[in-house]
């Protein structure tokens, strides 16, 4: 006597298995969906699983892979009945079932049953690789092929949405969710099936969302980010929208993860703060270079009529000196504004690290420490723009250190490998030079972590001539 299961939603099916089996003398038991199915699987091992494809709460595939999962039931023999296997491809091996057998005619399934219960012939089965037993006695279905395909459809578009979607049972059990709810729970499917929605939130939150799920009339509700609750260590809100399917209530829910929604409405007050700055920086640069070129071109006037090595024209080399610093920081202004462009040029960046390391040393109390691989890669970068960065942060380095130490500046070639596609970096995959700048000061405060970037924000006091913010230090 063999103990067996058999999942199925319609009662006629499970009719007729209930009646070829206990005639053949085995114990049965029967579930009418998935959920059910797991309900009976944790007092009951069975022998056989002859489970349906398509089930409400919880369907064939799932529940498979669920109990492949599980211990204590990895070795039972599961097999899927379809009514859907001449209209789409399954691969049951796929997701773990033993064999496929396709609803069909009554004398056709009773044989295919029958010899699954006999281990000779269940063993001369198994080498049938992959088929699916009693096809050749059925037809495809028209209407069966566009409801699969449909099925399929919105599975593709639940599977590529970006926030969590859950359906739940009138008692919170959890029945399915989407790529996106595996991700913001950092759990399995397998495990998440079939569990009270309660246990997904934090500890501190399980008491309220049981309140508030257990409150729910025929209404949806939303549970405000302004509220946010706690999954897996992310701030989520909830969207729960009851439903009725015939006799039955469930719940479907969408979980949003907040943090990153904060994360984009962030850096979109940040392109607005740069776009804000590059329009200022247009207009001055513009007007700086109008009377830039007044200046030079009558002090290049000047340098003629007079003797350079005079008093007089040592004072107008300076003042060159200066128009020319005064021309780089307009170079800089039309590079932040929205219509400058980085000029870049290839080539090694070593000669501007040492040449930077050669500025750092002038400032008293400051040691410098500066290691670069030997075989550097070439790259390309505006000269002028990198060195104004890499300069004021030393600049800022160096300000973190009042009472001396060291700056140390690394440069390394480094491989860059960005094959995760659901976490991918904010860098394409290639080579790059990494540069790293490192002092001994106290560090940024915790509470200004989130500011550096931002191009008006600073530490320093009003009418310091420093180092400009970590905001605008770029190139």
């Amino acid at each position: 006597m063999k103990r067996i299961l058999v999942i199925d939603n319609h009662p006629v099916m499970l009719k007729y298995m209930t009646n070829l089996l206990e005639r053949e003398g085995h114990q049965v038991k029967t579930a009418e969906d998935g959920l059910s199915a797991l309900d009976i699987l944790e007092t009951y091992v069975p022998d056989i699983i002859f489970c349906d494809m398509v089930m409400p709460r919880i369907d064939g595939e799932k529940l498979c892979r669920i109990v492949r999962s599980m211990p204590a039931l990895k070795d039972v023999f599961f097999v899927i009945v379809s009514g859907v296997a001449a209209e789409s491809e399954i691969d049951f091996r796929g997701f773990g079932a033993d064999l496929c057998i396709a609803k069909g005619p009554f004398n056709v399934m009773s044989e295919h049953v029958l010899n699954v219960l006999s281990e000779p012939k269940r063993d001369a089965l198994l080498d049938r690789a992959g088929e699916i037993l009693g096809l050749e006695s059925i037809y495809p279905r028209s209407v069966a092929k566009e409801l699969w395909r449909s099925k399929r459809h919105f599975e593709v578009i639940l599977d590529h949405m970006s926030e969590g979607m859950l359906e739940l049972t009138s008692d919170r059990r959890i029945v399915y969710v989407n790529p996106s709810t595996i991700s913001l729970t950092g759990m399995v499917e397998e495990r998440i099936l079939g569990t009270d929605f309660i246990n997904l939130f934090h500890e501190s939150h399980k008491q309220s969302v049981r309140e508030v799920v257990e409150a729910i009339d025929d209404r949806p509700l939303k549970i405000h980010e302004i509220f946010p609750l706690l999954v897996n260590c992310k701030q989520v809100s909830l969207y729960i929208l009851p439903v009725r399917d015939e006799d039955r209530l469930l719940y479907v829910v969408i979980m949003t993860d907040i943090g990153e929604k904060r994360v984009a409405e962030a850096r979109l007050q940040q392109a607005l703060k740069t776009e804000a700055i590059a329009t200022l920086a247009g207009g001055i640069a513009h007007d700086y270079n109008n009377l830039l070129a007044i200046i030079m071109g009558n002090l290049s006037m000047a340098q003629e009529e007079i003797d350079p090595h005079s008093l007089i024209g040592g004072l107008l080399h300076e003042i060159e000196q200066a128009s020319f610093k005064a021309r780089d920081l307009t170079h800089q202004f039309l590079t932040l504004s929205q219509g400058g462009y980085p000029r870049k040029e290839r080539g090694s960046i070593e000669s501007l690290l040492k040449a930077i390391q050669g500025e750092a040393q002038a400032h008293e109390g400051i040691e410098y420490a500066i290691s670069i691989q030997d075989d550097l890669w070439p790259v390309e970068y505006d000269s002028r723009q990198m060195h104004y960065a890499i300069t004021n942060v030393f600049t800022n380095a160096m300000e973190a250190m009042p009472q001396g130490g060291t700056v140390t500046i690394q440069a390394e070639n480094k491989v860059i490998e960005n094959k995760d596609k659901k976490f991918p970096l904010l860098l394409d995959g290639g080579k790059y030079v990494r540069i790293s700048i490192r002092d001994e000061g106290k560090g940024i405060p915790e509470e200004h972590l989130k500011q550096i970037f931002d191009p008006y924000f600073s530490t320093k006091e009003r009418g310091e001539q420093k180092g400009m913010g970590m905001g605008l230090t770029t190139a």
